[in-house]
């Protein structure tokens, strides 16, 4: 009879440690969760194109403005223009934050001077400080299909004292160069300060 019981016992207590067992493995099966979300897109033209296909862009349409003794459209000394940088969020699905740094410090020519950086009709560009502007290109404004373009005013100031340098430039096929960098990110609602307000 004892040996019935052991036996009882030793079978028990197997079928138990085989319950205990499956309920723990259960246990770990039903643990696993899989969540599937859609990925916000980022997908930003700069003058139609794509950041992710190009570091560099070209800017050589200057609007000209200004002196009747200088033929039309072309930029010389006493004339004023202005050149666009024109930023598509296409179908982004985040806000936008963007800096656009411009050495104005490295254009070749100091007759030619950066005078205005502006939003066009949008809300004022924000100078953070060293050569740099910060703007953001809420979510609302992207689902509304709003483009943002940021004008740039160049003013090619006569000055006598220049002619030497003003005299390289036209007479040849010159370009001038104001080196920019522009970067992105998304926009988390952090406050972006002006820099003369600390």
């Amino acid at each position: 009879m004892k040996r019935w019981l052991i036996i009882l016992f030793v079978i028990s207590l197997t079928i138990t440690l085989y319950e205990i067992g499956s309920s723990f493995a259960l246990f770990e099966n039903e643990k696993e969760i899989v969540v599937n979300t859609d990925i916000g897109k980022w997908e930003i033209l700069v003058n139609d194109e794509s950041i992710n296909d190009t570091t560099t862009f070209n800017i050589s349409n200057v609007h000209v403005t200004g002196d009747e003794n200088v033929r039309e459209n072309y930029f010389a000394p006493g004339t004023s223009g202005y050149f666009d940088i024109v930023i598509n969020p296409g179908d982004t699905d985040v806000s936008i934050y963007y800096e656009i740094v411009c050495r104005t410090d490295r254009i070749t020519n100091p007759q030619i001077t950066l005078t205005k950086i502006e939003n066009v009709g949008k809300q004022d560009l924000t100078d953070i400080g060293n050569y740099t502007h910060a703007g953001v290109i809420p979510l609302a404004d992207i689902k509304n299909g709003d483009i943002t373009t940021i004008r740039f005013h160049v003013t090619w100031n006569n000055n006598d004292n220049n002619n030497e340098i003003d005299s390289l430039y036209g007479n040849s096929s010159a370009t001038f160069d104001i080196p920019m960098e522009i970067t992105f990110r998304q926009y988390t609602g952090e406050e972006v300060t002006n820099s003369n307000n600390g």
